[in-house]
């Protein structure tokens, strides 16, 4: 997904830059360009290309981070309307890393950007920005987006680090308990999960599973196996708070079986699952209705 923020890098500007002196954290003029960043994501939200485009002066220069170059406030209109209705529901985070005053009626902002889709995917970019002020407001003249470098497995596998740490689920009528340790892998690259299931407070079953980055299917992946022979595979994808899980996986007597599981995180501490659509060699099976998980406290 594109980024639409005001972005600029050329190498005349970047040095002039390196002669002049970085605003203070209090400066009017940083204060100004937060505000125009605060306002421009707020528009960003509401996808109006107008009151972005307006951040512009008439003559800006606008490269985006595909390379593509646009000429005057009319252009750049033009480019911010396509994305933002190609990106409907989407934020903009833009996060300021300084600003340097070249001239007094000239300034620069460099710092990088965030767009988080409707179903939780996120893009970014760098940008630099030259601002040139106008009737006593700052406008930005001149501008390019350079991509982020690609995220490592980490980076990927960042999005489920909430769930670090150990958790329980309890049904006391039927006297069981389900405890689930998450911890990351030394290298980082992968989460690991214990699972010991326990019924009047002694373990009838034990699982293992291992969660992470596929770079050729580009989603989250995990691969989980239980004491008794069984296993699975499933797939991650995400909507907002929400992670559908879609498994398949062999019984231990070799019957075949399909479940989509869905989790919820409701605050750092508590999340809920349910599975539906769950099969046995083809036929239909009963679902499991929604239970709570609850982190275990000092975890």
């Amino acid at each position: 997904m594109k980024t639409i923020v005001a972005l600029v890098s050329a190498s005349a500007i970047l040095s002039i830059a390196s002669l002049a002196q970085e605003s203070p954290d209090n400066s009017s003029e940083k204060n100004a360009i937060l505000a125009n960043d605060r306002a421009y994501e707020a528009a960003y939200a509401k996808g109006d290309a107008k009151a972005m485009a307006d951040f512009f002066a008439d003559d800006a220069q606008y490269t985006s981070d595909d390379g593509r170059t646009y000429d005057g406030r009319a252009e750049i209109e033009e480019s911010i309307k396509a994305t933002v209705e190609a990106s409907k529901g989407a934020k903009l985070a833009i996060n300021l890393d300084s600003v340097r005053l070249l001239s007094p009626d000239v300034l620069l902002e460099k710092g990088s950007s965030t767009v988080t889709a409707k179903n939780g995917e996120t893009s970014g970019a760098q940008y630099a920005a030259v601002y040139v002020k106008k009737a006593g407001e700052w406008k930005i003249g001149q501008l390019i987006e350079t991509p982020l470098a690609d995220p490592s497995p980490h980076d990927q596998l960042s999005q489920l680090a909430w769930l670090v740490g150990r958790w329980e689920e309890t049904d006391k009528s039927d006297d069981l308990s389900v405890e689930s340790q998450y911890l990351w892998a030394k290298s980082g690259n992968f989460i690991t999960r214990n699972v010991t299931v326990k019924r009047g407070g002694q373990p009838t079953m034990e699982g293992w599973q291992v969660i992470g980055w596929d770079p050729i299917e580009n989603c989250i992946r995990s691969w989980t196996f239980d004491d008794q022979g069984g296993f699975s595979e499933g797939r991650w994808t995400r909507d907002g708070e929400r992670w559908l899980l879609r498994e398949t996986g062999v019984t231990p007597d070799g019957d075949r079986t399909a479940a989509d599981n869905t989790f919820t995180r409701v605050s750092d501490d508590r999340f809920t699952w349910e599975s539906n659509n769950r099969t046995l060699n083809g036929e239909p099976q009963p679902g499991i209705a929604r239970i709570e998980t609850n982190r275990l406290k000092g975890n």
